[in-house]
């Protein structure tokens, strides 16, 4: 009987981290660029006998993985020319206190220096991971391939770099960047095209985390009322039949 309310509270846990992940996706369904995180569950049943020789069933849930969905987002027209989108795999290298990060997130703009930067000011990396500086000019266009031209003449190139197992070999940041894994070196990627004049939004439906969330909400409250059941199954059990006997 008591196994029942460990049963009930493993699930409430786990009910409450994929609640906190869902929520994380949907204050993030704006976010231009920013990749949803999904959580996998395992419930695994252990069946022995105790002391007594008796069969115990012992029931866990927890949470066997928790990964990001790296599906292309879809893109959105500014018109404003900083604003670059990249279509298939692929990601932006920029320049961080915290070494080399990369990003999807294409919303950039120019620092007083004439930098290319993120709207955290962090540099935009050329290739050779070389900041990419524009000078003053007040107009630019990058092609489908990264290349960016000033005044009709090349003056840079974005460095554009891929991964070959993200699951495996990213991990997540804050500003919506990602850092890589020990070991691990990006390559440049083959078949990402750059739009320029466009976003690519997030990949988080606001409409499925909600339903989502609801989901989790009923789930947790049928554990709370299974927690309480027992609970007052256990006080009968503990102060009525005492009292018969």
């Amino acid at each position: 009987m008591v196994n029942g309310l460990y049963t009930a509270r493993n699930g409430m846990m786990l009910l409450q981290e994929m609640m906190e992940n869902t929520t994380n996706n949907l204050s993030n369904a704006n976010t231009s660029g920013f990749k949803k995180s999904l959580m996998a569950s395992i419930a695994q049943v252990d069946i022995k006998r105790n002391d007594q020789l008796k069969l115990h069933q012992d029931e866990d849930h927890q949470m066997s993985e928790n990964y990001i969905d790296y599906s292309q987002g879809s893109l959105i027209m500014t018109e404003n020319s900083f604003d670059l989108a990249l279509e298939n795999s692929g990601f932006f290298e920029v320049e961080t206190p915290n070494g080399i990060r990369y990003t999807r997130n294409g919303s950039f703009t120019r620092n007083g220096m004439g930098d290319l930067v993120t709207l955290q000011g962090y540099k935009v990396l050329g290739e050779g991971k070389v900041p990419i500086n524009l000078d003053d000019a007040a107009e630019f266009s990058v092609s489908a391939i990264g290349k960016i031209y000033v005044d009709g003449k090349e003056q840079a190139k974005l460095s554009i770099v891929d991964f070959a197992d993200k699951r495996t070999e990213l991990g997540r940041e804050g500003h919506n960047l990602y850092y890589a894994k020990p070991d691990v070196e990006p390559v440049q990627a083959v078949k990402t095209t750059i739009k320029q004049g466009f976003l690519e939004s997030s990949n988080a439906s606001v409409v499925d985390s909600m339903v989502e969330m609801i989901r989790f909400q009923r789930n947790y409250e049928a554990n709370q009322k299974s927690i309480q059941s027992e609970d007052d199954t256990l006080n009968k059990a503990v102060n009525d039949i005492g009292r018969v006997g």
